[in-house]
């Protein structure tokens, strides 16, 4: 059996239904199962357990053989939802996965970048690797470029959003919401993109859905092993993605980009006061200091899937939905 941990998140939904499309017996691991009917409606079973209480785990462990680990706190929805606390659970998880007899261990990661050791959520990616190296578990930390889905709303669209059934963009934390109010729609009323880092900066850009295939493929020992990377089927600047946009939209679009050091003050500035508005501040300044022009087509078809989508097959399929009642 594997246990999906984040199973009610955006890529953990569908990591389940992936899972248990192709008949994998699967353990979603939940705070609240009745927010997660939808998912038990998959023939998941569902286990309380939260990463925040380590006393918890061991019931979520229990007869499991893979973990495919993909709870983050970048939108927190109750309070102690912190890096630090993400970070201790997974240390916690690991620890009682290995004393439980667990064989693998797969975690959704995100690129290496300069500023690794200044963004608390880099930083704990980079240590849960180095934890499951030093294990002896199998495993695997495959490093994903942006998702479609979420990266192309946050620089100013609705439109990747639409479809979406559990987007992490519209979980009900204040900051993020009014974030969004201001800003969700610059694309469509003013053509206007605001981009971390440089226009020029390219990046392998990947959907969720493809994400949620790749993890579903990667559960067997013999796939893949290590820190892995993985994108999508082509790589694209923030002006070919502005260009995507234009087409989509039948508009002209331009960018605005925005220096990773524009966020470092305010990043540093709001840890101790609102730690998580400060870790929002740092993925924007993670992604400024980033790229990820990676041609890995090699691995996904060792892991069988092919036909991942573009960014423009991703957004024409969003402009074609009804519009919502």
């Amino acid at each position: 059996m594997i246990l999906v941990v984040g199973a009610t998140g955006q890529l953990g939904s569908l990591v389940v239904e992936r899972l248990r499309e192709a008949g994998t017996a699967v353990r979603a691991m939940v705070r609240d199962p009745g927010t997660a009917q939808d998912i038990a409606a998959t023939g998941a079973e569902l286990v309380t357990a939260d990463l925040r209480h380590e006393a918890t785990l061991d019931a979520a462990l229990d007869g499991i053989e893979t973990v495919v680990a993909t709870a983050n706190v970048v939108a927190p929805t109750r309070p102690g939802d912190t890096t630090a606390a993400l970070d201790a659970g997974y240390r916690a998880l690991v620890a009682r996965a290995t004393d439980r007899g667990v064989r693998r261990f797969l975690l959704a990661s995100i690129p290496v970048s300069a500023v690794d050791g200044q963004v608390p959520v880099a930083r704990g990616k980079r240590q849960l690797e180095g934890l499951l190296a030093d294990s002896g578990l199998s495993y695997a930390a495959i490093r994903f470029p942006p998702f479609i889905e979420v990266w192309l709303a946050l620089v100013g669209s609705a439109l990747p959003l639409d479809g979406e059934s559990r987007p992490t963009l519209e979980r009900p934390y204040g900051f993020l919401r009014t974030f969004r109010r201001l800003t969700g729609r610059t694309v469509e009323r003013h053509g206007v993109m605001l981009v971390p880092g440089r226009a020029s900066a390219r990046n392998a850009f990947i959907s969720v859905r493809d994400v949620a295939r790749l993890m579903a493929a990667a559960v067997d020992e013999g796939t893949v092993s290590g820190c892995v990377e993985i994108g999508g089927p082509e790589i694209l600047s923030w002006q070919d993605v502005a260009a995507i946009f234009g087409r989509v939209l039948d508009r002209r679009v331009r960018v605005i980009g925005t220096p990773a050091a524009a966020f470092a003050v305010p990043q540093r500035l709001l840890a101790p006061l609102a730690p998580s508005v400060s870790d929002i501040l740092g993925l924007n300044r993670f992604m400024a200091a980033s790229e990820t022009p990676w041609e890995t087509a090699d691995v996904a078809d060792r892991l069988g899937v092919t036909g991942m989508r573009t960014v423009e097959q991703v957004l024409r399929e969003k402009a074609a939905l009804p519009a919502p009642v």
